[in-house]
């Protein structure tokens, strides 16, 4: 077991007081030399230089009585005592997320990354035995995502799933929403990178191309009936997926003459043709234009 403090104490509190004060607690006797512990250094950090009085050991005891609650709390979800009690202690100042990020750091410095992974699922069962919950902490924690991160995401997941929507529209739709709160965004990017996968296109190109599809709506959301706009972008994205799908250097640029030809070969009376110099993409783009990708 850790022991978050290792200081020589001045003060004392009498063992007939202490074992009055942990026998109300009616948990295993070997944790007493925990409680004992605890309540020392409370009485220690209260009354300082001053020998404690009445109303000083009033207050160790009910500090560590917390502490002990929080602690068997911990130990009854299946924690070991190490992380127990680095939670414990933190917990009695601070929130849930900032004491399980200690908890963790202390089963990972004692016994190893893969025990502090293991502990933290059952941390997160504690917390919310929703399956979806439990994996989805485990993933994210590393990432200091706090609890309340987790449920949101689990929340709106669950929800859209229940809608009909696919694991990977929901998956995506939810993690987005974290850092873009905006519905109608969150849509574009998951709907996009959904696309994308079903397509057979890697996850990380997946991803640069949704980004992209998103980008050209924050920049400019054509109307409903502006058919030219709403095209434009529908021309640029396709440039854009196939020259990451494809491995084309400066995929912008690629996907801003391809958006050019495509809209001069749907409107060839309202739009300019491309220019007429002859340029770095043409035949590629014209195979692609005659082959309706």
């Amino acid at each position: 077991m850790c022991r978050m403090i290792e200081v020589e104490n001045k003060w004392t509190i009498a063992e007939e007081t202490l074992k009055q004060a942990f026998d109300k607690m009616e948990i295993d006797n070997k944790y007493y030399p925990v409680f004992v512990e605890r309540a020392t250094q409370a009485v220690n950090d209260i009354a300082l230089a001053f020998e404690p009085e009445k109303d000083d050991i009033v207050a160790s005891l009910d500090i560590a009585t917390k502490f002990m609650n929080i602690f068997i709390g911990q130990i009854d979800a299946g924690l070991s005592e190490t992380w127990a009690e680095s939670y414990a202690y933190h917990r009695l100042d601070e929130d849930a997320d900032y004491s399980a990020w200690e908890a963790f750091f202390a089963v990972h410095k004692s016994r190893g990354y893969e025990q502090a992974k293991n502990e933290l699922v059952h941390f997160a069962r504690f917390l919310d035995d929703d399956p979806s919950f439990v994996e989805s902490y485990a993933n994210f924690f590393i990432y200091k995502w706090t609890i309340e991160d987790v449920k949101e995401f689990t929340r709106i997941k669950k929800t859209l799933i229940e809608k009909g929507m696919s694991e990977v529209y929901a998956r995506e739709y939810a993690l987005h929403h974290r850092s873009t709160p905006v519905d109608d965004y969150c849509h574009l990017f998951a709907s996009k990178f959904e696309e994308c996968i079903n397509k057979g296109i890697e996850n990380g190109k997946a991803y640069k191309i949704a980004e992209a599809y998103e980008n050209l709506y924050e920049e400019y959301w054509p109307e409903d009936d502006n058919l030219l706009g709403i095209e434009g972008h529908n021309g640029y994205i396709k440039g854009f997926e196939y020259a990451i799908d494809n491995d084309i250097d400066s995929p912008e640029s690629f996907a801003e003459e391809y958006e050019k030809a495509y809209l001069h070969s749907l409107f060839p009376d309202e739009e300019e043709p491309p220019c007429k110099i002859k340029g770095k993409y043409d035949d590629i783009i014209s195979r692609l234009l005659a082959n309706k990708v």
